[in-house]
């Protein structure tokens, strides 16, 4: 379906059956850029579609590092990291804070050398448990969701995993089957709005990487798959699945737009040292053109759904930029071609929403 790329960057159209009913017809496209440490970007050597999620290993047990591309439709941008914490100045800490800054918008976080859940006696209570650190310090954290808030209860044999992160470290389950001469492992990334200090009342998993999408985040949008959808419905999404449930990062780091490119974005406390790297999204705009049989063309504007960066070699380090734009088709459609331009050059172009193209506003 996709005839001529005349972009740098690795592209495929696809087909796809849209929630209401009609036909999609898709172009997405990957960009990968290397970071260096200045925030210079350059267009890497090698330019590959991810075609299906990539895990660390096995899926169920470790976390997802890249999203796949055959999706066909995101409403917001994501933005996802890997990367570990690096303590300020490299020097051991037990605690320290990491940040990430997209032109004014915060996300902040706080890591932690390995630490445990203790119970322990005063003299002026009957007992409680405490988080104590099991190392003076740290100059490297993973920033890792198995580190973050999750996984299963300590102490209840028969609990499921926590499903907003099953790979995490849960806190203690109400019950005489917790033991008090024992120690738990406790969470190790928090947020610095709401710290981990309850092994009772745990507050969201905090992280940076993609999740995957039987995580309780994403898999709320993914509809109702029942006996009726399976008679009525299939192989389209449920009448109630949201395009939502593409979206791979983070609660907090899915932003309310698409990137149109010149976003400034900071990252402190993720590199060597401890330090931060800046850079500006390039000014770059796939636009693409769709053709049927009889005649007709249309033209229309990527969004750019996705800013996906990997800290965990280099410098050079890597960036990954991700486009898509679909529209109804229908028998006479014949291809789509791929073009690339400045953003102000396409802002004119319709692009996509969830019910198809839409014209661009101004």
């Amino acid at each position: 379906m996709l005839a001529d790329n005349n972009t740098p960057f690795a592209a495929i159209g696809f087909e796809h059956n849209h929630r209401d009913g009609m036909s999609m017809a898709v172009v997405a496209a990957r960009g990968t850029f290397e970071l260096m440490a200045g925030g210079r970007l350059q267009l890497a050597a090698r330019q590959a579609l991810v075609l299906t999620d990539v895990y660390e290993g096995q899926p169920l047990t470790t976390p997802l590092i890249r999203a796949g591309d055959l999706i066909p439709f995101k409403p917001f941008a994501d933005i996802t990291i890997l990367a570990d914490a690096h303590a300020p100045g490299g020097k051991p800490a037990r605690t320290w804070d990491i940040g990430l800054r997209v032109d004014e918008a915060n996300h902040g976080l706080r890591v932690h050398a390995a630490r445990v859940w203790r119970w322990e006696k005063s003299p002026h209570d009957l007992g409680a448990w405490y988080l104590r650190y099991t190392e003076n310090g740290a100059t490297q954290i993973p920033l890792d969701y198995r580190l973050a808030v999750g996984g299963k209860l300590h102490g209840d044999p028969h609990a499921e995993p926590d499903p907003r992160n099953p790979l995490g470290r849960a806190g203690m389950a109400q019950s005489d089957a917790v033991k008090r001469d024992a120690t738990y492992p406790a969470a190790q990334i928090e947020s610095t709005l709401a710290p981990v200090t309850n092994p009772f009342h745990l507050p969201e998993p905090e992280g940076l990487g993609p999740v995957a999408p039987w995580w309780q985040w994403r898999l709320r949008h993914a509809g109702t798959y029942d006996d009726d959808w399976h008679k009525m419905r299939a192989p389209r999404p449920p009448h109630d699945f949201q395009y939502r449930f593409h979206q791979v990062a983070h609660p907090e780091l899915i932003l309310p737009s698409h990137f149109r490119g010149g976003e400034v974005i900071q990252l402190a406390g993720m590199v060597p040292g401890g330090g931060a790297v800046g850079f500006r999204l390039p000014d770059i705009a796939p636009w693409a053109v769709f053709d049927f049989i009889d005649g007709r063309q249309v033209q229309a504007r990527l969004n750019c759904d996705g800013v996906h960066i990997d800290l965990r070699q280099g410098p050079p380090w890597r960036l990954d930029l991700t486009w898509r734009a679909w529209m109804a088709s229908c028998p006479q459609f014949w291809k789509v071609d791929l073009n690339q331009c400045k953003y102000a050059e396409a802002a004119h172009l319709p692009f996509s929403n969830e019910t198809g193209l839409v014209e661009a506003r101004g």
